[in-house]
């Protein structure tokens, strides 16, 4: 099977990816979400990614492996986690910022110490109900490990939108850029306004 993470352009992935699930088996049982929102980063490039000017060292040795490995890292004490676009060597990296729970959600409720919408509606928000404490799992590979991706979309979004990523900040033109993903209206996607939330769909067809 082609690997799904070296198919297409970065920027054409991460709005792709939208819509798919993603997993984690953990000790404390599997956990599950819907992918609703998403960055790009395009390596050496883009002076907001962490492989700009090829930057490259162990801790971020991951995004310079092949497509559909998981890159962890801190930002301040907070931990998030991209997958490598790309082929072997070519350092592009996908954010995954936020997902709408499927299964697990009572323990992730528990982990997060929060309910609703407030699980997951960020990249460390999900990584903490998701019970991923350490960097351990980084350099892993998704679909051969503890996290998958499933290979078809399991739902559809109704729109798409295109805005500058979060938290790219004095990295002009990288940071007015449209590289952030959002099923529109999805009430799990950071930072969303109660009034732009679509509570019948969630903004999926």
């Amino acid at each position: 099977m082609q690997n799904y993470f070296e198919t297409a352009e970065t920027m054409d992935l991460a709005q792709d990816m939208l819509g798919h699930t993603f997993t984690y088996k953990s000790d404390q049982g599997d956990f599950s979400g819907l992918i609703v929102e998403t960055e790009a980063y395009l390596g050496p490039i883009d002076m907001a990614s962490h492989s700009y000017n090829g930057r490259h060292s162990e801790a971020n040795d991951p995004l310079y492996q092949s497509g559909g490995t998981i890159y962890i890292y801190s930002i301040h004490s907070w931990l998030d986690m991209d997958i490598s676009i790309q082929k072997a060597g070519i350092p592009n990296g996908i954010l995954i910022r936020a997902l709408q729970p499927l299964t697990g959600i009572e323990a992730m409720e528990i982990n997060r110490n929060r309910t609703g919408f407030e699980t997951t509606n960020g990249p460390a928000k999900w990584m903490a109900a998701f019970g991923i404490k350490d960097k351990s799992l980084s350099g892993t590979i998704l679909n051969e490990n503890n996290f998958s991706f499933s290979a078809k979309k399991v739902q559809t979004p109704q729109t798409i939108l295109a805005t500058p990523r979060i938290g790219v900040k004095n990295k002009e033109p990288w940071t007015s850029k449209n590289m952030r993903f959002i099923v529109k209206g999805n009430p799990y996607v950071s930072k969303l306004p109660k009034r732009d939330m679509n509570l019948e769909t969630y903004g999926w067809l």
